[in-house]
């Protein structure tokens, strides 16, 4: 592992344990904790240090110690009864309390309005009680070390059906939940044949008629707002349900990739394409290894846990399921040559997962052999011979872990091929994908570049990628080189769900995906990815349409973090906000470079300076010119703005705030260069943040970089992936989800 202040950070956050000081304690600790013998015990120790296979967070975190909870998914009922209920929510507390995170299915619970015979009053409905858990989850750290995640579920034939599609609609609520609906063929055999109109149900207490049309409104327009619902296919998903004598799956975890029974875990752990590549080729006996290594880990993990509380024990040693995944992906496919979006990209991963399967399910037969087969084998699909596990694959998110592992993360798309990173005391480091970098040499060499202009070209490119997060528009550059070096806003939409049906193809379990949309997008666009979805017997679709959230859910603060005791702060929409912003503590230095500009507003010219810090704005000065305009409220919009720069706002926050303020005279006035004269100052602001020089500012746009949501911790642009609709930031390892 390559020690870099992110990685350190995120070590010491959440792996190091007492006495520990660096990932290979760690990595020693974990193989000791599960292996039989040495032999055994080397071989899970290389395979992690090597960063060729991790498993999932709470067994890095807890193998070895005395809370030994090593699972990373759960499932829990929820009953239609108060005790049940909050039973369940005591049983998500423990769960997230040891590091795990819990999906439900609220559908049991009786609609609105329901009477309540033992009290003579009505239900409250699923929603409701959602936003209970919600609340409870808030004062649990998963592990003592971050935030509880949940995955909240409602099946489309529930009653209160459209109250749970709504129910995140204001950015911030139910903040500790993603939300799915459970849709079935039926329904969506209707909208496929366009059939809106058609009477899905009647409510039973309000008598109110619900039509397919208006479900299926409120699920596209939800995810073009806000990418919430997600949407899950009950019957795909119980048609690869590998024990239907157990009964049916209507719950999964909370990114979606592990459909499970009623208190059923799941361990989780992925293997690194990228460091399975040698040369320019996959060592597939080197992958073949590693997956019969994998498999021999999870399904000891399975035996070695502490189950938080004995139903799940139960049913988990029923099935004993694990799920083998992949990370790396798009940077095996880099390093082989072959663009992501492509057939032939499509074709490799294919083969990839296919070896994989069929090598997980061949060691699992084998331990079968000798160890016996999982105890509900009879009644399950496995009837040609036993196996060890009644699943053995999946795609599960590795946000932290792909971090630690220096890979793309899961099945996604890189992000970016440069952006920058952040440490804890404020310092910052541009990270440039190797494969981009060495690719970007070779062929700017073949363009017979050398010594100071070859390097001054690399840098360049390197700048620009990392403003824009793309190539796509550097025409000067080979077409092939630009088509192998596409990034996830590069790709469509349609390429993102060909590559989940790939993998999906030879996956046991689901896929935690998240398919990205520009802020273009339209409602039609998520209409047609979600029938895609559906078409291709995908499981289950989590899509984000960059832009559509401005602002992010916030993290609890580390453990063991001493602080002042403050009154609890809400945003308008109820969102919990910090409890004060971060300054930057920075002095101010003696001399700042900025650009000035003369704008022309509605009412007046202005003079508009912003000087920069590190090549962001840190200060802004404005001044009326001639008649018209307020010189006293152009100098305090100027101090606010300079206020919020220098106590950690983004300055993305205000181009964006601004370019919503509408006067009057700005859009009656034809010269304005903006609706207003907050506006022409936003688009001040950004045009200095690029270096950017325009002949008018009525050509300014918000670029998609800006549009992004910002990290609460380092304050640089989420990365939305992995099934994941609260982002992960791939700068200094804040997840959403986790």
């Amino acid at each position: 592992m390559v020690s870099s202040p992110v990685v350190d950070n995120i070590l010491s956050a959440r792996y190091l344990r007492t006495g520990e000081k660096t990932f290979e304690d760690i990595c020693r600790r974990v193989a000791t904790a599960l292996a039989d013998d040495k032999s055994e015990q080397e071989r899970f120790f290389e395979a992690m240090i090597s960063l060729r296979f991790l498993p999932n967070s709470p067994t890095l975190m807890n193998a070895g110690t005395g809370l030994g909870q090593l699972s990373a998914c759960f499932t829990l009922p929820v009953p239609d009864s108060i005790d049940g209920i909050f039973e369940a929510m005591k049983q998500g507390a423990i769960i997230h309390k040891t590091g795990g995170g819990t999906g439900y299915n609220f559908s049991n619970i009786r609609p609105e309005g329901s009477p309540v015979r033992s009290t003579d009053g009505v239900a409250s409905g699923p929603v409701s009680f959602m936003r209970v858990f919600n609340a409870a989850t808030d004062v649990i750290k998963q592990g003592g070390r971050r935030r509880g995640a949940n995955m909240g579920i409602l099946n489309v034939w529930h009653p209160d059906i459209l109250d749970f599609i709504t129910a995140k609609k204001e950015e911030g609520d139910i903040a500790n939940f993603n939300i799915s609906v459970m849709i079935s063929d039926q329904f969506m055999t209707l909208v496929e044949q366009k059939k809106f109109e058609s009477l899905w149900l009647t409510h039973p207490h309000s008598g109110k008629s619900v039509t397919v049309g208006e479900i299926w409104n409120g699920i596209v327009d939800g995810i073009w707002k806000n990418g919430e619902p997600g949407i899950l296919f009950y019957d795909e998903i119980n048609r690869q349900n590998p024990t239907p004598n157990l009964g049916d799956i209507d719950t999964t975890n909370p990114c979606g990739e592990q459909p499970l029974l009623p208190f059923e875990s799941c361990v989780l752990g992925s293997i690194n394409l990228d460091a399975c590549i040698k040369g320019e080729v996959l060592d597939e006996p080197l992958l073949e290894e590693t997956v019969r290594m994998a498999v021999r880990f999870l399904d000891t993990v399975v035996d070695r846990n502490i189950y938080p509380i004995p139903q799940i024990a139960e049913a988990t040693l029923k099935t004993r399921k694990i799920g083998l995944g992949v990370m790396g992906v798009h940077d095996a496919l880099l390093r082989i040559g072959v663009a992501y979006d492509s057939p032939e990209g499509r074709e490799w991963c294919e083969q990839v997962m296919k070896l994989i399967t069929e090598t997980a399910v061949d060691e699992s037969r084998s331990r079968a052999g000798s160890m016996g087969s999982f105890p509900s084998w009879e009644g399950s699909v496995w009837t040609d011979f036993p196996v060890r596990n009644a699943a053995m694959t999946t795609v599960a998110p590795t946000g932290t872990i792909s971090l630690l592992a220096g890979c793309s993360s899961g099945i996604e798309p890189v992000f970016s091929f440069a952006y920058t990173r952040k440490n804890t005391v404020g310092k910052t480091f541009v990270i440039v994908n190797p494969v981009f970098k060495e690719a970007l040499a070779r062929i700017l060499t073949r363009m017979h570049l050398t010594g100071d202009d070859l390097a001054k070209r690399i840098s360049e490119v390197i700048e620009h990628v990392h403003k824009t997060g793309t190539i796509q528009d550097l025409s000067w550059l080979p077409e092939d080189f630009r088509t192998l070096f596409r990034t996830a806003l590069d790709i469509s939409w349609k390429d993102h769900i060909l590559m989940q049906a790939i993998f999906q193809k030879s996956v046991h379990a689901a896929i935690s995906k998240t398919v990205n949309m520009p802020s273009s997008a339209s409602r039609a666009d998520c209409e047609e990815a979600l029938l895609m979805a559906w078409r291709l017997n995908l499981k289950g679709i989590t899509i984000y349409r960059t832009g559509s959230r401005e602002t992010v859910v916030l993290a609890l603060s580390g453990e063991g973090e001493q602080k002042e005791q403050a009154p609890e702060l809400r945003a308008d929409d109820g969102r919990r906000l910090p409890e004060r912003i971060p300054a930057l503590n920075i002095e101010r230095p003696k001399e700042l470079a900025g650009k000035t500009y003369i704008c022309q507003s509605g009412c007046c010219r202005l003079y508009v300076t912003v000087n920069l810090l590190d090549g962001k704005p840190f200060e802004v000065f404005i001044r009326t010119v001639g008649i018209g305009g307020c010189d006293a409220n152009s100098s305090a919009l100027g101090r606010a703005i300079s206020t919020g720069l220098q106590s950690g706002v983004p300055y993305q926050k205000f181009v964006k705030q601004f370019s919503k303020v509408n006067c009057i005279s700005a859009i009656k006035n034809t010269s304005s260069e903006g609706v207003s004269c907050a506006d022409v100052v936003g688009r001040c602001i950004d045009l200095a943040s690029k270096n950017q020089s325009i002949t008018t500012l009525k050509d300014w746009s918000i670029t998609r970089t800006e549009e992004q949501r910002l990290c609460p911790e380092c304050q640089e642009p989420l990365d939305f992936g992995e099934g994941c609709n609260q982002g992960i930031c791939k700068h200094c390892g804040w997840s959403g989800c986790s």
